[in-house]
């Protein structure tokens, strides 16, 4: 796929215009001030912002409010696009862009300004690396998008493709191909399935092998599931710092979590593979007691028929 590469200008302004206008403080940015710092005032956030003392703290501030969010990352992909660089002419831009003097003001989600600052070094590096622009897609993965995707949707799978960073070898191309083939861009989990998918197939996958592999997980999140209903049993009747104490481990995902990312692999399987693995659930055998304890054989078979 031939596309004429754009000039460091050509990038330069529309990520220098992306810092400018990123000052916007998203409500999950409210939330990490206020969990993670203190009460998201406005007097006492000018005053942070304005203060390098706190320098650590400021600025991983800072490195959340600048991250490129899915807006601007859609606003740029178009561009990204059409970018063949090798690493050096990335360095290239990124001098030129820390030779660019930014001042930005960072406002309240209501819009109302709080203080204005210079964008540092740091900040304007880190949000470049994010932007990935050495990442270039597949031609056939690409064709694919193309064929099977709808074009409000692509650029939303361009853009997870970029930040998932992957590089699929032949094997994951076709996979991936299937996918975009076969998956109904119009279902409301299409992008869950997506980013469920590309994180599976982060790891090497031999084409034939992808269902398999699919079900493993489910089988996986199936085991997650079953631990997490016991422990709430367990809850029930005891404390959590008394199973701590008899070493069973709290579940680490929510059990509407566990089902819903089972959902998506049956999606998925269903779409690509047209089939779906059913999962029984354990048996539990109720308890039986050994009555014939005098006679060792026939306490080992009592046991071994359990």
């Amino acid at each position: 796929m031939n596309r004429p590469c754009l000039s460091h200008g050509e990038l330069l302004k529309p990520i220098v215009t992306a810092l400018e206008n990123s000052g916007q403080l998203s409500q999950s940015v409210i939330e990490f001030i206020e969990t993670s710092l203190f009460p998201a005032q406005p007097e006492q956030l000018r005053a942070f912002l304005s203060d390098d003392r706190s320098q650590s703290e400021r600025d991983s501030l800072l490195d959340l409010i600048f991250s490129p969010d899915l807006t601007v990352q859609m606003g740029l992909e178009p561009l990204l696009e059409s970018v063949c660089w090798s690493p050096d002419r990335v360095a290239a831009l990124q001098d030129q862009l820390l030779a660019t003097p930014i001042r930005v003001w960072i406002k309240m989600p209501d819009g109302s300004r709080l203080v204005r600052i210079p964008v540092s070094d740091d900040v304007k590096s880190q949000y470049l690396e994010r932007l990935n622009i050495t990442w270039q897609l597949d031609p056939d993965v690409h064709a694919a998008i193309d064929r099977g995707v709808a074009a409000t949707m692509a650029l939303r799978v361009k853009v997870r493709l970029r930040n998932h960073n992957l590089r699929p070898s032949i094997d994951q191309q076709m996979i991936l191909c299937r996918f975009f083939e076969r998956m109904a861009d119009d279902d409301p989990d299409y992008l869950a399935c997506l980013d469920l998918f590309l994180t599976l197939m982060a790891r090497p996958v031999k084409s034939d092998a992808v269902y398999d592999h699919l079900v493993d997980h489910k089988r996986f999140l199936f085991r997650s599931l079953h631990h997490a209903q016991r422990f709430e049993a367990l809850l029930r009747r005891s404390n959590m710092e008394t199973l701590m104490l008899q070493g069973i481990r709290a579940p680490h995902a929510p059990q509407d979590e566990l089902m819903h990312q089972m959902r998506l692999i049956d999606q998925i399987c269903f779409s690509i593979f047209g089939k779906i693995e059913t999962i029984a659930p354990p048996l539990e055998s109720p308890l039986r007691v050994v009555t014939d304890l005098e006679t060792p054989e026939a306490a080992i078979r009592s046991l071994m028929d359990m």
